[in-house]
């Protein structure tokens, strides 16, 4: 259920090079943060990097092809919200990152598909390390893998406070909190 002092941000933003007329959440990847479906930042800033992100490796993976194949398109949408909508939807909210953040974050990286049956995520954005970090973890570098001492370290090195709040949108249902879609494209 909601925290009673929850407020959901009034505008919501994601950043990607692909043409959004409808959102697919089968087109999300596995094996990420809160899992596979529509991942939106509270900050435009947050989702311009995402925005970039994408284009540098669809640029790379494109590299000795021909000139059209190398055109990409940044596209940067915003969505208008609709708190009310939250009433009804299981919602799990991380204030933090913290250990409860962090287990959620390795069980969900394990799978390709979403490991809860939440509607919709919303807690901190690790960086952009995360993976490598993550890695690690696996690998035994921070300790034995599920120690407190791995975990703590793991937790330190992910920086999350030089990144903003996600919001996870794993079914249809959670996508009622999206009212309005405005799109800005830039080459």
């Amino acid at each position: 259920m909601i925290k009673k002092a929850f407020k959901l941000k009034d505008t919501l933003h994601h950043g990607t090079i692909s043409k959004i007329s409808e959102i697919d959440l089968s087109k999300g990847r596995g094996y990420k943060d809160f899992g596979k479906g529509f991942y939106l930042a509270y900050q435009k800033e947050q989702a311009v990097k995402m925005m970039n992100k994408k284009a540098r490796e669809a640029k790379e993976r494109a590299k000795g092809t021909t000139k059209e194949n190398q055109k990409i398109t940044k596209r940067l949408y915003s969505f208008k919200t609709n708190s009310e909508a939250l009433n009804g939807l299981s919602v799990k909210i991380f204030d933090e990152a913290d250990m409860e953040w962090l287990n959620f974050i390795l069980n969900c990286r394990k799978v390709d598909g979403t490991p809860h049956s939440y509607d919709i995520v919303i807690g901190p954005t690790a960086d952009d390390d995360t993976s490598y970090c993550i890695n690690n973890y696996k690998e035994g570098v921070y300790g034995p893998v599920d120690s407190i001492r791995a975990k703590s370290i793991l937790l330190s090195n992910l920086e999350v406070e030089n990144y903003g709040t996600q919001v996870f949108i794993a079914t249809k249902r959670g996508l009622s909190i999206l009212k309005t879609m405005e799109e800005m494209t830039y080459k």
